[in-house]
């Protein structure tokens, strides 16, 4: 569904030529009602790049430009006639356009971008907003009608004679929730693989990923095993089955588990399915791209177009997504195992717990390190947890967590462009905290004993997904698999996640900035002039070298 705002034709003027087209867009966007903030992003967005083709058309050119409104985004679309020119790697934002590029593909999600393509002798430029500022209203909301339509549908199955509902149960819904599943599965190592590389890719040099990156993702992995930690001990005080298992922790079954994360050829993960040995791989290979450098030009630019073609199939299977929790609830209800619905009260509980767990120790972390007080932390972080909070989503308030880096906390901007793609490739604290406690409860669903084998595997492979960041119901899917757990049960956790989707965004990036504020203090990533001021008191700051028993959450 989209609606024609604007179709008009300009000439472009100069270094002025973004005026006429912005101005018109802008002032259209204010008539549909769109708040300010809104209309900044958007021109903000627009005004570089049609600078840059100023200045490479010249005066006088006449372009042809179109303002949508769809159903999850505005779209403005820019139809520049001259010879190729690719925002991406030509003129003065084309690092940032990049970054942002990579951002909309990995966190599987709608970001402020720019997308281009060249064809017919014209550049065609879309410079687009997502809507997903907007406040989630559960009416609205897919999931919600899945699992209100399993109820009842489940319900009026268990009123069918018993040839009836075993052909609902056993012939339709059954095989229809193993095939999503399996999609989802399936498509999960190609995402994985590629999503690493141009991750890693995006960094740009291999001298940023030595000097900075190595530091940060060393401080990713903490951050990761810290929460993992805080979802096990919450877990633990839940679930009954945890240290029932047989004890059979050694150090060859340590050895094991390493070695058998890193893959013995290239070809065995996929075939596999094989997960942790996808995410070593990737990484692997986007160092190896980055040590080549310009030379990789070409491949680089495939590897783009296909994280585009894995991610678009991705977000095809993550439309059929609501599906779960219906079949999954129909199924639960119309077997007569209706009792098991009762125990989505322990996941919920227990992932507020964690969450604020989680983020309060953060914050007194924060505070220890930087001399600020946690009232003043969170003060600041304030408006982007809010809007994390109504949306459900930490990809809404990313722009506003990057401009109050800036202002509110002085962090550098170079910094921040090299912190939010290694953050949102490498730290999902959702992934974290929700694959243990889900693991946790199907096993006692399952009956299925916690032993210190188990949670070892369990560790390592929500160490990697974390890193990777498939998703939530992927990950669920591919952890349950790798642990021979029912992955039936992914269709529950996806309802009983209704409940916790809007504290564990805000969560998520609340302590997402406390420790990018934490890591610039300590990395040298903040603005000088400001570094003095952003701390209370009149305290010198600490020394910005890092050294390697420097203390971490």
């Amino acid at each position: 569904m989209e609606s024609l705002i604007i179709n008009k034709k300009s000439t472009l003027l100069g270094d002025n030529s973004s005026n006429v087209i912005v101005t018109d867009s802008t002032s259209m966007l204010k008539e549909e009602g769109f708040a300010d903030d809104y209309i900044m992003r958007f021109r903000d967005d627009a005004v570089g790049i049609l600078n840059d083709y100023a200045k490479l058309v010249g005066a006088g050119t006449e372009v042809r430009y179109t303002l949508l409104k769809k159903l999850t985004k505005i779209e403005l679309k820019v139809m520049i006639p001259g010879e190729e020119y690719d925002p991406f790697n030509n003129g003065s934002g084309a690092r940032e356009r990049s970054i942002n590029k990579l951002f909309d593909l990995n966190m599987n999600t709608q970001m402020d971008g720019v997308s281009y393509l060249y064809s017919m002798g014209h550049n065609i430029i879309i410079v687009s907003i997502p809507l997903a500022n907007r406040a989630r209203k559960l009416l609205k909301d897919p999931m919600v009608w899945a699992v209100v339509l399993g109820i009842a549908i489940g319900l009026i199955c268990q009123q069918l004679p018993e040839a009836a509902n075993s052909f609902i149960v056993d012939e339709l819904a059954s095989p229809m929730m193993s095939i999503i599943l399996g999609m989802i599965s399936g498509i999960m190592g190609p995402v994985i693989f590629v999503s690493m590389i141009t991750s890693i890719v995006s960094l740009g040099s291999v001298e940023e990923l030595t000097n900075l990156g190595f530091k940060i993702i060393r401080r990713f992995f903490v951050v990761i095993l810290f929460c993992m930690a805080v979802s096990v001990i919450v877990s633990a005080a839940f679930f009954r089955n945890f240290g029932n298992g047989i004890v059979d922790f050694s150090p060859k079954k340590i050895v094991e588990f390493f070695f058998n994360i890193f893959p013995t050829n290239i070809v065995e993960p996929f075939l596999n399915s094989n997960t942790p040995q996808l995410v070593v791989l990737g990484f692997l290979m986007g160092v190896a791209l980055l040590l080549i450098g310009s030379r990789a030009k070409g491949l680089n630019d495939i590897l783009h177009q296909m994280n585009a073609w894995v991610m678009s199939a991705m977000k095809l299977v993550l439309v059929i997504t609501p599906a779960l929790p219906f079949l999954s609830i129909m199924t639960t209800l119309a077997s007569g195992n209706g009792t098991e619905l009762i125990h989505g009260w322990k996941f919920i509980l227990a992932s507020y717990i964690a969450y604020t767990i989680c983020v309060a120790v953060k914050a007194f972390k924060t505070s220890y390190v930087t001399k600020m007080s946690v009232k003043d932390i969170l003060r600041k972080i304030e408006p982007a947890a809010k809007v994390a909070f109504t949306t459900g989503s930490t990809a809404a308030p990313m722009e506003m967590s990057h401009t109050i880096a800036d202002k509110e906390f002085g962090i550098k901007q170079e910094f921040s462009s090299f912190w939010r793609p290694m953050c949102s490739a490498m730290m999902s604290i959702k992934t974290a905290i929700n694959v243990i406690i889900a693991t946790f409860m199907v096993a006692e669903l399952a009956d299925v004993p916690i032993s210190t084998s188990f949670l070892l595997a369990l560790i390592i492979m929500t160490l990697e997904l974390s890193i990777a960041s498939p998703g939530t119901t992927s990950a669920w899917t591919i952890v349950f698999e790798s642990l021979a757990l029912p992955t039936g049960y992914v269709g529950l956790l996806t309802a009983y996640r209704l409940f916790v989707e809007n504290y564990s965004a805000a969560s998520t990036i609340t302590y997402n900035m406390m420790e990018q504020f934490e890591a610039a203090y300590k990395l040298n990533g903040m603005k000088e002039e400001q570094t003095a001021a952003s701390m209370s008191g009149n305290e010198e700051p600490q020394d910005a070298s890092v050294s390697g028993d420097e203390t971490e959450s």
